[in-house]
């Protein structure tokens, strides 16, 4: 049987029974706060040691040896998973992940996240999220019930948040060992872009199933950089479902167009919310991601294109439908997507602040778009 060592980022690189650590109930929030009702930090970790034992034949059969040494790293903490970094054979460079949900409520979003990813990956999606190797519920002693499921670690991959660097708001990449470091206008491009695409793959046209919520204040997309070479990453699938009142059985062609338009304007204004430096107050992201996130969507929806003729036609006909309804009418769209937000959600203010300039560019950059076009086929 392997040897299992424990560890917590950031407080101690070797958790033992006797380290008060060990103890400590399991935050729950990347703040270190609540959490009182949690198990404590260890024994959370020996249930991920129980989960990976229950499977140990299939990490030997994915790493293509016999598994000997097995170190635990608690590396966050979030509002319901509690990932962990995993480290087999000393293989530093083919790490595991292994989120861990103790709640309820945390365990039933696991349950969803769980077939989410198993179905999206069974569409092709790949890469761009966590693959899922195995999943389980056990218990955890005396101190409840614990939910986890393995996937792989992206290596190399880091969160990222807007900063006031200055007093000019620009993007921190936040690197393995505490570093931050600052992203050029470029990669950032490149990073809205690829983070529209992926949600764009994702969207079902005729089932209007979309990955929603997500956050870049929860960190859930992240980003590899080298210069101005960026990957990014989308690590979690909170939901895949139809999220409009439409029934797909009974919908129009039209009725799909619609859907189609409300998910990209919706996305639009989800990828200009953060908060500074992740866990400060909210920040409305300047006008070049919006520009960057489109070019994301019509990449997304080209690939659909390429097997869809009628996907096709819908992208070829988006700028003129955009630029029939005018700037009012498209106004009017995007107060009526705020308006069935959570009244209660922080973000609302902040949004209906910045909701005109921030249509009016939107109508901009598809008039441009507009001219473009004439003028290749001119």
């Amino acid at each position: 049987m392997p040897t299992y060592q424990y560890a917590i980022s950031g407080i101690t690189d070797v958790l033992l029974r006797e380290n008060p650590f060990f103890y400590e109930a399991l935050p729950s929030s990347r703040h270190r706060a609540g959490g009182d009702k949690n198990p404590g930090c260890g024994v959370f970790l020996e249930g991920v040691a129980e989960f990976l034992k229950n499977h140990l034949q299939i990490l030997e059969e994915h790493y293509g040896e016999k598994i000997e040494t097995i170190r635990i790293i608690l590396e966050k903490h979030g509002a319901f998973y509690h990932p962990c970094r995993v480290i087999l054979n000393n293989l530093a460079h083919r790490p595991l992940a292994v989120n861990g949900a103790v709640t309820d409520e945390a365990r039933t979003v696991m349950k969803k996240e769980v077939a989410a990813l198993q179905n999206l990956w069974s569409q092709g999606m790949g890469k761009a999220l966590p693959e899922v190797f195995f999943t389980e519920d056990l218990i955890l002693d005396e101190e409840g019930r614990a939910s986890f499921f393995a996937a792989p670690w992206f290596e190399g991959f880091c969160e990222f948040h807007w900063s006031l660097q200055k007093k000019t708001l620009g993007i921190l990449l936040w690197e393995d060992g505490g570093e931050q470091k600052p992203m050029k206008k470029e990669a950032l491009q490149s990073l809205f872009q690829q983070a529209a695409a992926i949600l764009t793959r994702a969207y079902d046209f005729d089932c209007f199933r979309q990955i929603f919520p997500w956050h870049h204040a929860a960190g859930d997309f992240v980003a590899r950089v080298q210069g101005l070479d960026v990957d990014v990453r989308l690590i979690t699938v909170r939901q895949y479902e139809n999220l409009f009142s439409l029934d797909p059985g009974g919908a129009e062609f039209s009725d799909k167009v619609e859907a189609l338009m409300y998910f990209l304007w919706n996305m639009l204004l989800r990828m200009r919310l953060d908060r500074l430096d992740g866990i400060g107050e909210l920040v409305w992201a300047p006008d070049f991601v919006v520009p960057s996130a489109i070019s994301g969507f019509f990449e997304g929806l080209s690939e659909k294109a390429a097997r869809r003729e009628d996907i096709a036609i819908v992208m070829e006909a988006l700028p003129d439908i955009v630029l029939a309804g005018g700037e009012e009418g498209l106004f009017e769209t995007h107060e009526e997507i705020v308006s069935a937000y959570n009244p209660k959600a922080p973000e609302i203010g902040l949004i209906r602040d910045h909701l005109r300039s921030h249509t009016n560019l939107v109508h901009e950059i598809f008039r441009q778009q507009k001219r473009e076009k004439r003028s290749s086929d001119a």
